[in-house]
C-alpha cells in the first residue's frame, strides 16, 4: 500500500521559510519546488489556486508555529512582563540565529501583496488577530491590564522590531519594543 505523500506540508513549510527570508515576490515557484523536493504536479494538485493559495496555507501554518512560540514564552512566566521579555528574547535569538534574514512570516507576504490581494490581506489580519488574542489571553491570565491594549501594543512593537532589527543587524529593537509596550 502506498504511503500518503507529505508533499503538501513540505510545500507549505518551505514556502513559509522562503517568504520569511526572500519575500513573496522574491520566491519563485521553481525555488519552492526545488527546496521542498515536491513534484510540480503535486503543487498544482494541492494548490490549484497557485502561489496565493500556497501563501495562505503558509501563513496559516506560520500562525500555529508563532502561537506555540508565544505560549512557550509565557508558560512559566509569573507576570505578563516576564512573559513578554521571554518572548522578545526568543524572537531575538531566532532572528539573530538566522543572520537577521528570517523576518515575520506573515508581514513578509502582506507587505508585498497588499492592497493587490485582498485574500492575502484578510488572511494576514486573521493571523495577527490570533497572535494578539494569544497575548491578550496571557495578559488576562496573569492579571495584567488593560489586556487587549497591551497585547496590541506588544504585537505592533514586535513587528516593528523585526524591521528595525533587520536594518540594524541587532537584537536590541526587540528589547526596546517590549519596554515601550509595557510602559504605556
Amino acid at each position: 500500500m502506498a504511503r500518503p505523500s507529505n508533499a503538501r506540508q513540505q510545500l507549505v513549510e518551505t514556502a513559509a521559510r522562503l517568504f520569511q527570508s526572500r519575500g513573496f515576490h522574491g520566491t519563485g515557484l521553481s525555488l519552492i519546488l526545488e527546496e521542498s523536493g515536491a513534484p510540480k504536479g503535486s503543487f498544482y494538485h494541492h494548490f490549484p489556486g497557485g502561489k496565493d493559495e500556497l501563501a495562505v496555507a503558509a501563513m496559516q501554518w506560520s500562525s500555529i508555529e508563532i502561537e506555540e512560540f508565544i505560549d512557550a514564552a509565557f508558560v512559566e512566566a509569573r507576570t505578563f512582563q516576564a512573559g513578554a521579555k521571554a518572548l522578545s528574547v526568543r524572537l531575538a535569538d531566532w532572528f539573530e540565529h538566522s543572520g537577521f534574514s528570517e523576518g515575520c512570516p506573515v508581514a513578509s507576504v502582506l507587505l508585498e501583496t497588499a492592497p493587490a490581494s485582498d485574500d492575502l490581506r484578510r488572511e494576514a489580519l486573521a493571523v495577527f488577530d490570533k497572535w494578539i488574542d494569544a497575548l491578550e489571553g496571557h495578559a488576562r491570565r496573569l492579571g495584567h491590564g488593560p489586556a487587549r491594549k497591551t497585547a496590541e501594543a506588544l504585537m505592533i512593537g514586535l513587528e516593528g522590531a523585526w524591521l528595525l532589527a533587520r536594518a540594524r543587524q541587532s537584537r536590541k529593537p526587540f528589547e526596546v519594543a517590549v519596554a515601550a509596550a509595557l510602559s504605556g
